[in-house]
This record gives structure tokens, sequence and C-alpha cells, in this order.
């Protein structure tokens, strides 16, 4: 999931992403990745059970936060959120980022998912 961005453009985003485990013991960890910024403030939210998720507010750079959930609500049916704002300072492509807790155990992004924006200055 992505969108372009131009340089000296203010955007809003909200990655919706559901998302599958191979197993409730692997966690994941999810971000952005972008062209150059001057600012960027962002949150993500994913599942951690079934009654509780992983929050992490206040993130201000490409692949943060750098910590990994220890595991998934489910092996299926997980949702992640990416939400915030990138002031670009380069053109180029704004994509929803994610990682496995555990290097052999899969976390998938599955189709379907969405990615909402719009440019607020």
């Amino acid at each position: 999931l992505s969108f372009a961005v131009t340089s000296g453009k203010v955007y809003w985003f909200r990655f919706i992403i559901e998302y599958t485990a191979a197993a409730t013991t692997t966690g994941s960890r999810w971000s952005i990745s972008g062209p150059g910024a001057s600012a960027m403030r962002f949150r993500t939210e994913n599942s951690l059970t079934t009654t509780t998720s992983t929050i992490t507010e206040g993130n201000t750079a490409h692949d943060a936060p750098t910590g990994v959930n220890a595991s998934s609500a489910a092996t299926g049916g997980n949702i992640a959120v990416i939400e915030g704002f990138y002031h670009a300072s380069a053109s180029g492509t704004l994509t929803a980022r994610f990682a496995s807790e555990v290097a052999s155990s899969a976390i998938v992004a599955k189709a379907g998912s969405i990615v909402l924006y719009q440019e607020v200055a």
C-alpha cells in the first residue's frame, strides 16, 4: 500500500491493513517509509491479544517504532492501523511497512487492505 507525495506538500494518511500471522506467538511491527520529510507525525495500532492492542504514539521517523510486539490476536483477521501527517521535502512514494517479530514466522498483509490520504497543505 502506497501513494505518491510531492515535495513541499503536507498529507494526512490512514493505512488500514488486514494481516495474518503464522502463529499467535508471532508479533509484528508496522510503520511507513518514504522520501525525505521535513516532519512526520504518526501513530500505529495493531492487535496484541483478542482484547488488547499495541499502540505507539509520537512516531517521527521512517521505520519507527523500532520495537516489535510479542504476539498477534489470531492467525487470521488481525488489523493494523497507521495514521498521521507527512510533510514531504522530496517527491516520491509513501509506503506502509511491516516486519515479523520472528525471522522464520510470517506476517502477511492481505489483499483488500486500504490506504486513505489527502493533501492538506
